[in-house]
């Protein structure tokens, strides 16, 4: 599926990077890569080794605005997080001050203990950090439980929570500047699986989905837990792909 930019997604402030620049990309090792999606917001994908799937790619968002930069997951690893955070700091002169965790799995929160370590703040929706706390991991330092505004200089990001799906505690990310929606693993790519399901609330999962849809009828890319961006049609696939159940 083609993802379609339209002039309206102006360049974030203090975004150095285009998505049509040969350096868009960069490869850090097989195991992890960013890849620019429009000026200014930046696709992390990091791979694991996970027993029962084989190696699984994940993605989070990097998002530079201003003077100050915003992880929306981190990677699997603690190692793989401190590179984004040197790569950041080298390339853009500027730190990781935000990571905002999307659900409790450790492709979106395994490397919160490093992000810590280097001082930024953490967020989550509430029920994250209900899950983290009882397993024992780092826990997410602010906490909503439907809505929280996380400002990057001019750019907002908006975190908000719709109810189960994938998992109990599931959020999404709204860049209005971008009119980008970072779904996670609430949201399956074109052709793709449910994935990971025993944690799922498969009976509120479409009913979440058809809220985030009317909340956000203007998204223009949608980003995924795992697999490449793509648009609202990504929310109308899983919607089926979940009742096919």
């Amino acid at each position: 599926m083609a993802i379609i930019v339209s002039a309206a997604l102006l360049p974030l402030h203090g975004a150095q990077a285009s998505a049509t620049d040969p350096s868009s990309e960069h490869v850090f090792d097989d195991d992890l890569q960013v890849i620019s999606i429009v000026p200014g917001v930046w696709r992390h994908v990091s791979h694991r080794e996970v027993e029962g799937y084989g190696r699984v790619p994940a993605n989070g968002l990097l998002v530079v605005g201003g003077e100050s930069a915003a992880l929306i997951d981190t990677p699997w690893t603690d190692e793989q997080t401190g590179q984004l955070f040197d790569w950041v700091e080298d390339r853009f002169g500027v730190r990781i001050e935000h990571v905002i965790a999307t659900h409790s799995h450790g492709d979106c929160m395994g490397g919160l203990a490093e992000a810590h370590r280097r001082k930024a703040t953490s967020y989550s929706g509430a029920l994250t950090a209900e899950f983290a706390r009882s397993d024992g991991n780092p826990v997410p330092q602010k906490t909503f439980t439907d809505r929280r505004r996380v400002e990057l200089g001019e750019t907002d990001l908006e975190l908000r929570f719709f109810g189960g799906g994938h998992t109990r505690d599931n959020i999404v990310v709204w860049i209005p500047s971008a009119k980008m929606l970072f779904g996670g693993c609430l949201v399956k790519r074109d052709g793709g699986s449910t994935g990971y399901i025993d944690e799922a609330d498969l009976e509120a999962w479409p009913e979440t989905l058809h809220k985030v849809k009317k909340a956000f009828p203007q998204a223009e890319v949608v980003v995924p837990g795992h697999g490449r961006p793509g648009t609202l049609d990504y929310v109308d696939y899983t919607i089926e792909l979940v009742e096919s159940l």
